[in-house]
């Protein structure tokens, strides 16, 4: 039995995923800006975006129309909030987070998403019914 591993998969456009990461980010900053607990829920909104909504999707993501899926189940992110925490601590860690950058840029793909055995996929509202 093979083991599915992020790179095996069609990954999501560089551009997209970058894309989404702005619409997101702008999310947090925008909740961050309550005050006395707007950071919580910016943090809560960073930590989990990816297994809070629509599937698998953040709100940038949907825009984007990717999506983050388990391996080797290929489900939809919303019931591993765990992945989703660790995909975004990983974004969190000075110097971790510009070496995962460089594994998007040049491999394609995420060091978080090969921990967290993720992958960010494009993905088509015609396929919502296998999700």
């Amino acid at each position: 039995m093979s083991t599915a591993t992020p790179e095996s998969f069609l990954q999501a456009p560089l551009t997209e995923r970058i894309l989404a990461a702005i619409v997101d980010i702008a999310i947090v900053c925008g909740l961050s800006l309550f005050p006395r607990i707007g950071w919580i829920f910016g943090l809560f909104y960073f930590l989990l975006r990816d297994s809070l909504f629509f599937k698998g999707q953040s709100l940038g993501k949907k825009l984007m129309r990717i999506k983050v899926i388990t391996l080797p189940e290929n489900e939809p992110l919303s019931n591993y909030p765990e992945k989703s925490a660790l995909r975004a601590i990983v974004a969190l860690i000075p110097g971790l987070n510009l070496v995962d950058l460089w594994f998007l840029i040049t491999v394609g793909y995420r060091l978080a998403d090969k921990w967290a055995q993720t992958a960010v996929i494009p993905f088509s509202e015609s396929e919502s019914d296998n999700f």
